[in-house]
């Protein structure tokens, strides 16, 4: 055993959880002085000690013995961002799904129509769909480019070329001719926006069976701008966006492709993603017969809460007394161990850790309540160990999937967390 490796770690795991050396020596009856000797190198616990110490830590004895820092989830390479509430994840995966698969013919399409064009190798891909408000969209693309807005604001798309690659197309050179002039927005508009837009149409008119009109998707009526600031479009409204990354000689950029949330609406009641092939096709994924599963130990909870008088009934809305701003409870052993923040990591739901809290200051003893949980995950001891400010939990349930009311540990009904004033509040969706 390397009495400073071993030191490290006990320092380590004991500021984490946020207590003092007389604290974890009075949970293994040994004097504050020895555990200072540990942390400072010099000298090691006893063996009669270890289990009593690796427990009050919450590690194997292993760990403690080799003295190395266990590792939290590893997150690296997911898309992580902070899930707000009040915003929703509104489009299920099959529908981004079916947009990515719209994205190919168009693709195909300019791949060919640019090249003979322009008389230079172009090529694109269908690089992300992500679902945000209109707002989150208007600043995520370059400020000057060429945008045009296919009735946008009345069930329509916008597409939005950057503008570098927009002069690239036009065989113009940025450096020199910066600024988009309305000869730019025509010229695109007559040559090229007009390939996009028929791929659009071939594909969407075909599977609603006309359902959605041919002459949304004319560009004779398109606004056009040079600057994206200039769209008007209302900024908290949820669309879905397809990005089309696109290479022309030296010069790389985006094509991006707006859909309403009005357009979005009216390919659903028009069958466009109920007739596609991934919603026929169903997914499950298989666990090895052969892999230790550990049950779930980690819950993500926004409260406990006493269930005397509460009557549960489709449409009713819980109001619960955490405030939006207050970090979730992360609960193992029925004791609030951490708060965290409510994010999204790839599909998933997942939590960051935002502050420790005091083992001993929450504890549930209660056999009877009532909790609205986010979701669970089951890590192991050292993970469990690990985690501090800045860290991530990765829950088992997909992002925007109705939250669990649980009465003494069996579910009762599901919900889906909205906002009443500033404070969680859960809008019953069915009852158990």
């Amino acid at each position: 055993m390397n009495a400073e490796k071993t030191g490290n770690l006990i320092y380590e795991i004991r500021t984490r959880k946020n207590l003092t050396q007389k604290e974890l020596a009075e949970l293994i009856n040994v004097s504050d002085k020895a555990v200072s000797k540990w942390e400072r190198g010099e000298g090691c616990p006893d063996v009669s000690i270890m289990p009593n110490l690796a427990a009050a830590l919450g590690i194997e004895v292993e760990t403690l013995m080799n003295g190395e820092i266990p590792l939290t989830q590893d997150v690296s390479g997911k898309q992580i961002k902070e899930y707000n509430f009040r915003q929703p994840d509104r489009y299920p995966r099959n529908m981004q799904r079916d947009i990515w698969m719209l994205g190919n013919p168009i693709c195909q399409k300019i791949n060919n129509e640019f090249t003979l064009m322009i008389g230079e190798r172009f090529e694109s891909n269908v690089y992300a769909v992500d679902q945000m408000v209109n707002i989150e969209f208007l600043r995520s693309i370059p400020q000057k480019c060429l945008f045009y807005d296919f009735n946008y604001g009345e069930g329509g798309f916008c597409v939005e070329i950057d503008g570098e690659l927009g002069k690239a197309i036009l065989k113009q050179d940025s450096c020199k001719y910066e600024s988009i002039n309305q000869y730019d927005l025509e010229v695109f508009k007559k040559f090229h926006l007009v390939s996009i837009a028929e791929s659009l149409a071939d594909e969407i008119c075909r599977r609603t069976e006309n359902a959605i009109p041919a002459d949304l998707f004319m560009v004779e009526n398109v606004k056009a701008y040079g600057n994206s600031t200039t769209a008007l479009q209302e900024d908290n409204v949820m669309m879905l966006e397809l990005s089309i990354s696109c290479k022309v000689g030296n010069t790389q950029g985006f094509i991006n492709l707006q859909f309403s949330e009005k357009m979005l609406e009216k390919m659903m009641e028009a069958n466009f993603f109920n007739e596609s092939a991934s919603n026929r096709v169903k997914f499950q994924e298989l666990s090895s017969i052969k892999q230790k599963q550990l049950p779930d130990n980690i819950f993500v909870e926004f409260g406990r809460y006493n269930p005397d008088s509460v009557e549960l009934e489709r449409g009713k809305i819980l109001i619960l007394d955490k405030k939006e701003i207050e970090g979730l409870n992360v609960v193992f052993e029925n004791k609030v161990i951490h708060t965290g923040k409510a994010m999204s990591i790839d599909d998933l739901w997942g939590v960051q850790i935002a502050e420790s809290v005091q083992l001993n200051d929450i504890v549930y003893d209660e056999e009877d309540y009532l909790s609205v949980q986010l979701g669970s995950a089951a890590l192991s001891k050292e993970e469990i160990a690990a985690l501090h400010q800045g860290t991530f939990v990765v829950l088992k349930q997909r992002a925007g999937e109705l939250c669990k009311i649980i009465r003494s540990g069996k579910v009762i009904g599901t919900g889906e967390i909205c906002i009443f004033d500033d404070r969680f509040a859960i809008r019953i969706v069915e009852c158990r």
